[in-house]
């Protein structure tokens, strides 16, 4: 009886919808997404990302809301934790609460970024910074579903598991910045100092404050 109920559940049905929007992206673009999942290990999606302005394309605009909702299912397992554990009972409540904060927190974070790229005159290295990072994010989205699988029905309560997916997910982030890093330093040495001034305002105080907050 517990084992039917899980099955259908809120926190299975979000995963579904995980499922069925990846799906739906592979399916429009099966040899961009064949490009897209092995990004850590090549640049040519990222170079191919940058000249081809499509951000707001369906591939795009479908990964971009699984990364949302796969990252706020996230958060929300996390808040879960307490001094027992981690309560294995999904509250769509909290979800519909953490994505609000996490969509607002991502949007907001992404207009600043381009308001001070238009007042440092770097709004193109910005923008190219901004879509192949955002790529990354995508990958990272995609592979958090697993994750959320897992800690919820393979090792539910289980703290152990929920910190090797958190270093996993940060050591995934970073990586993936400092490939960006890499294939943009030809303008990030030129604009140093704007790079490190956005570095610090927009990348580590904002992730900082995001975990302050989670905390």
């Amino acid at each position: 009886m517990i084992r039917d109920y899980i099955l259908f559940d809120g926190f299975t049905i979000i995963i579904l919808l995980n499922i069925i929007i990846v799906t739906l992206a592979k399916a429009l673009n099966n040899s961009k997404f064949k490009q897209f999942i092995f990004i850590y290990l090549n640049n040519s999606y990222l170079k191919f990302s940058t000249n081809n302005n499509s951000f707001f394309s369906s591939f795009n605009s479908l990964l971009n809301i699984n990364y949302l909702i796969s990252l706020s299912v996230y958060i929300s397992i996390l808040l879960s934790y307490s001094s027992s554990g981690f309560n294995n009972n999904f509250e769509i409540s909290i979800f519909f609460k953490t994505l609000l904060f996490v969509a607002m927190f991502i949007y907001t974070k992404y207009l600043f970024e381009i308001l001070v790229g238009w007042s440092f005159n770097i709004r193109k290295f910005i923008m190219a910074f901004n879509l192949q990072k955002n790529s990354f994010n995508k990958l990272i989205g995609i592979i958090i579903i697993l994750f959320n699988s897992l800690s919820i029905y393979s090792f539910p309560g289980s703290v152990t598991f929920i910190k090797i997916s958190i270093f996993f997910v940060i050591s995934l982030y970073l990586i993936g910045l400092y490939k960006v890093v890499r294939l943009n330093d030809n303008l990030i040495l030129s604009n140093m100092f704007y790079f490190i001034l956005y570095l610090c305002t927009l990348e580590i105080v904002p992730i900082l404050f995001f975990i302050n907050e989670l905390i």
